[in-house]
């Protein structure tokens, strides 16, 4: 199986576990892709930018901020909101109308953070909607969403967790996945979480923020 989106290289994990041939290639590469959704799960989001900018919709009860999943970038964003309640977001904010946050993601200690919100301009002419009188999301944002590129931290902790699961593929369980154990795997390794809890997220974020 090929290396989908994985936080670290073949070379670099075999490097990592001391194998120079190719016998174990396919495995290692399971381990690589299980390890990276692992983290993911246990992260509550992805380091990987998805390449093409796509629309998610969210609920806020900020008329000016809505948290949104991370943004690798502000190139293809658009902010757009339903404001009468029919499903079509007919009203799309100009970029001169809000701020992507946080303005200084490296101060925050988390190496590759992009964007985890929007807020816009008080004194400005646009306003989330808030109030509503059916379930429908009212806010529709087109983003490039992920991280723009791996955090160290996170390749360090793939190739530490890829070594686990590759040693773990003669047991009854094999490579688990990201279920439960998958995340379990993760908290279980003090040394992989000391690395990723900086990037922990919280709840998600399509409920209200």
């Amino acid at each position: 199986m090929a290396i989908v989106n994985g936080y670290t290289t073949l070379s670099e994990l075999k490097s990592f576990v001391n194998i120079s041939d190719s016998n174990d290639d396919s495995e290692l590469e399971d381990a690589i892709n299980s390890a990276s959704r692992q983290i993911d799960a246990y992260c509550g989001r992805q380091f990987y930018a998805d390449g093409a900018a796509t629309a998610k919709v969210y609920r806020t009860s900020n008329r000016y901020k809505v948290v949104v999943d991370d943004i690798s970038t502000a190139t293809g964003l658009v902010v757009k909101y339903d404001d009468d309640e029919d499903g079509v977001y007919e009203t799309t904010v100009p970029s001169t109308d809000f701020l992507l946050l946080p303005l200084n993601g490296e101060s925050f200690g988390i190496e590759g953070l992009g964007f985890t919100s929007i807020e816009l301009f008080t004194d400005g002419s646009f306003q989330f909607p808030t109030t509503k009188t059916n379930n429908r999301a009212a806010i529709q944002i087109t983003a490039n969403w992920g991280f723009a590129a791996v955090p160290e931290p996170i390749r360090q902790a793939t190739n530490l967790l890829s070594s686990e699961n590759f040693a773990m593929r003669n047991t009854p369980l094999g490579i688990a996945g990201v279920g439960e154990f998958g995340v379990l795997a993760v908290r279980q390794n003090r040394q992989i979480t000391r690395m990723i809890d900086p990037y922990r997220r919280g709840e998600l974020v399509h409920g209200i923020a």
